[in-house]
């Protein structure tokens, strides 16, 4: 019975989280749920997938931080991240989910592709409000950019998010 209650608490807590780019409730599911509400924490593991609207991350763990009062603050996804919004998608080692100020970072080996186009670096921090992406280069590594304007129809760097 109180797991029950601790799980239904969490998913309150979660549907509840504003996320004015959505609107969309959240959903996830994985293969087993830990929570710790004295920290306000929970831990996904195992096949996440995590939906809102016509967002998908997958990953094998997902660290969810949230506040009684104003939802999810932010979250960390890790193992085999990938992660699909219509026909963009990407990949990382790591993703942080910032939902206050409604960043995602993509962290080690970072790709986002879409028809038409590619970028990838060490990290892309893409600013989701602002709609504008940050691309870096790690150690001795470059920043990738790979456009094909006859598959978009638009000028260059016009195609990418």
């Amino acid at each position: 019975m109180i797991r029950f209650v601790a799980v239904l608490f969490l998913m309150i807590v979660l549907l509840a989280g504003a996320y004015p780019a959505w609107a969309g409730p959240i959903k996830v599911r994985a293969d087993h749920l830990d929570i710790w509400q004295g920290k306000q924490q929970a831990l996904f593991t195992g096949h996440v997938h995590l939906t809102r609207d016509d967002f998908e991350l997958f990953c094998d763990k997902l660290r969810v931080f949230y506040t009684k009062k104003s939802g999810i603050e932010r979250g960390v996804a890790t193992g085999h991240v990938r992660m699909r919004r219509g026909d963009k998608h990407g990949h990382s080692d790591k993703a942080e989910l910032d939902n206050q100020d409604q960043i995602l970072t993509l962290i080690g080996h970072a790709v986002m592709e879409q028809p038409g186009g590619r970028i990838e670096g060490a990290t892309i921090i893409y600013h989701i409000r602002e709609k504008t992406t940050e691309v870096r280069r790690g150690k001795g590594g470059q920043v990738k950019l790979r456009v094909d304007e006859k598959a978009t129809g638009k000028a260059p760097l016009e195609a990418l998010p």
